[in-house]
């Protein structure tokens, strides 16, 4: 405190006399004015400097310090004067709380009369080793350079709520005084009412100067600090150029050296596997190394441009890294088994391995290749195949592809029947969709998940089947297991041949099936190759035609139900 006071006389006596000589220069202002005014002439109104604006400032946080020297002061006699302990106390608990309001009026003084921040100046105690404080330590310079960005903003800010605070104070303290002047008006003279009235009156007057100015003071630093606020664009665009000036170099000597070393282990990779050579490049071994190569080489890179940032002395670049680090690390343990999941599956030990087969997005494909990405191809699908990483695939499962199975039931070209009934060719098929072209020329568009929900039948790929139900009278039965049969086996196969070629037609087999309530039925199918499938309805009708003619050229009656109605008598 007395090194405060000695420094705060010190400046007094430094602007007494700018203030003395600022006086003299005010007395001489009327009298220029009056001789103005003689001969007519207007003398225009002075424009206030912003030394000017720092001097008022300086006076009225000078006669703040003083008002609140005095209110120490007199806390003090009283409490020297105090004989009852809690009465002691309860001084003693405002004593201190003035003094550190006065020391606070003196550290702003002096700031405001220096222009620079004195905490640098003042020591801090040592104090015991902890990791927690030692971690706050590294990230203390990326605090520091954000509080130095929004310093200027921060002290606007509260220099506007201090004005705001003692104007209100000094507008209540105002008030209560003029009310007390009310009250000693009333009250009788040299009584002890009016000695009481006149002390509390000295004080809330005292308290209303005080706040008025605390309020004066504030407002002409707060003027000062706005005077020197530039626009946000502006503002930015210093910032920036300061801060590049300051550390572009460091960040380009951490990005340079990071990427330097990122190359160069990847360079390494590159030559080690040409020279090793290996009859399978996709073995465990070389997946281990290929892994292990790629996490030397960001491990590498980031170590690198934690080197390269503590050996210039940046620790704001320091502390970034190290943040972004941490916020990886505490977002990895949340991932963790993910994380995990994936290396597997890199490694091609998990639960999909390459060269099976994969349900993935409702559609078969084959696990092609697996790494850090993954490649998933199905050859029918118009070639179609997708790149996607590893992570996809965690909780996917496949399985090995079975002997003789396809990839997507048909391919480009052939014709299909879906469950519901519907014949078709398949103009267009990929992961999206399948164009199915119908006969007569309409043309659909299906979902390949709903595609392969409707199992369709490949009538193009080998052969196909027509089947059909065909009876005859119970005349006919000598006959029925012998004559017939090879008749209806005979028609149908010349009649097929002429619709689709003798050639495609690959086998036609008539079989008693049952003796029906009033008919002897055959079932009768038709064999046919694959290049024919589009014929498909057509064959399927013609098949009840051709068994119909054969009835007819061997006399045989197609028989109806029949309802036998009996009278009851």
């Amino acid at each position: 405190m007395n090194l405060s006071l000695s420094f705060l006389f010190l400046t007094l006596f430094l602007l007494f006399p700018s203030l003395s000589l600022q006086a003299q220069e005010e007395s001489a202002v009327p009298e220029a004015l009056t001789e103005d005014s003689e001969v007519g002439l207007e003398s225009p109104a002075p424009e206030v400097t912003q030394e000017e604006r720092l001097v008022k400032s300086l006076r009225s946080q000078l006669e703040a310090i003083q008002i609140m020297q005095g209110n120490v002061e007199d806390l003090k006699s009283k409490m020297d004067a105090e004989t009852n302990e809690v009465t002691r106390e309860e001084i003693r608990k405002k004593l201190d709380e003035k003094n550190v309001e006065l020391k606070k009026l003196v550290i702003d003084f002096e700031e405001t009369a220096a222009g620079v921040d004195i905490g640098l100046f003042e020591d801090k105690p040592k104090e015991e080793f902890s990791w927690q404080k030692q971690l706050g330590e590294i990230l203390r310079p990326i605090m520091a350079e954000m509080e130095s960005a929004t310093s200027l903003s921060r002290k606007i800010a509260d220099l506007r709520d201090q004005k705001e605070q003692f104007e209100e104070r000094s507008a209540v303290a105002g008030e209560a005084a003029d009310h007390i002047e009310q009250w000693i008006v009333m009250a009788p003279e040299n009584g002890v009412l009016a000695a009481a009235l006149e002390e509390q009156l000295a004080a809330w007057r005292e308290r209303e100067r005080f706040a008025s100015s605390r309020a004066e003071a504030a407002s002409l630093q707060l003027e000062n600090l706005e005077s020197q606020d530039k626009g946000l664009l502006e503002g930015s665009t210093t910032y920036i150029r300061k801060f590049m000036s300051e550390r572009g170099l460091n960040l380009v000597i951490g990005i340079g050296s990071a990427f330097a070393v990122f190359l160069l282990v990847r360079l390494i990779l590159r030559v080690v596997r040409r020279v090793r050579k290996t009859d399978n490049p996709k073995n465990f071994g070389s997946r281990v190394f290929v892994l292990v190569a790629n996490l030397v080489s960001v491990i590498g890179a980031v170590a690198a441009m934690l080197i390269a940032f503590s050996a210039t002395g940046d620790l704001f670049l320091f502390g970034i890294v190290l943040l972004f680090l941490l916020g990886v690390a505490w977002g990895g343990m949340k991932v963790l088994p993910q994380f995990v999941e994936s290396l597997k599956l890199i490694l091609n030990i998990g639960m999909v391995k390459e060269g099976e087969r994969l349900f993935f997005d409702d559609i078969p494909w084959n696990v092609e290749s697996l790494g850090f990405s993954c490649r998933l191809v199905n050859a029918r699908l118009d070639n179609a195949f997708q790149i996607l990483p590893v992570r996809y695939l965690v909780g996917h499962h496949s399985r090995p592809w079975c002997e003789g199975e396809k990839e997507f039931p048909c391919a480009r070209g052939e014709w299909v029947q879906l469950s519901d009934g519907r014949v078709g060719q398949s103009l267009y098929q990929n992961p999206g969709h399948v164009l199915l072209e119908e006969l007569g020329g309409a043309r659909v568009t299906l979902p390949t998940p709903d595609f392969l929900a409707l199992s369709p039948r490949n009538l193009s790929e080998t052969t196909f089947r027509v089947e059909t139900r065909f009876g005859i009278d119970y005349r006919h039965q000598k006959e029925c297991t012998t004559t017939v049969p090879e008749a209806m086996t005979h028609a149908v196969r010349e009649g097929i041949s002429k619709l689709v070629g003798a050639e495609a037609v690959k086998g036609v087999e008539v079989q008693f099936a049952v003796a029906a309530a009033s008919s002897l039925d055959y079932e009768v199918e038709v064999d046919i190759a694959g290049s024919a499938a589009q014929q498909y309805e057509k064959v399927q009708y013609a098949l009840q035609r051709i068994l119909v003619d054969c009835c007819n050229e061997n006399d045989w009656e197609i028989p109806f139900q029949q309802v036998t109605l009996h009278k009851a008598e």
